[in-house]
């Protein structure tokens, strides 16, 4: 499972921070512990995080499309936090508001 800490310094650090090959292991890792859950919004956040893997593999990476699934992953993700438990609800929330503030 993909560590939430982890995920957003990766964010938080950028583009240039995180390489290709780490962020699709990491996206991957995501779909993989998401796939299991059962949270309405889970299985969005899903075909979302396999779009952006998708595009971020391409040979001309089109940065506005990334940009604008990264910011609907922030939105589902800040959502799907209202529907968890705590401590993980608010570690999830984290990681939405770090996915918004990467996609502007």
């Amino acid at each position: 499972m993909p560590q939430f800490a982890a995920t957003v310094r990766h964010i938080a650090e950028g583009v240039k921070g995180f390489t290709i090959t780490a962020a699709v292991k990491n996206i991957e890792g995501w779909e993989e512990t998401l796939g299991k859950v059962e949270t309405p919004g889970a299985k969005g956040i899903v075909r979302d995080l396999e779009r952006l893997r998708k595009l971020i593999q391409s040979d001309d990476i089109d940065g506005d499309a990334v940009r604008k699934i990264i910011a609907r992953l922030g939105e589902e993700t800040v959502t799907m936090a209202g529907k968890a438990d705590e401590p993980k609800g608010g570690r999830i929330k984290e990681l939405g508001e770090a996915l918004t503030a990467a996609a502007k």
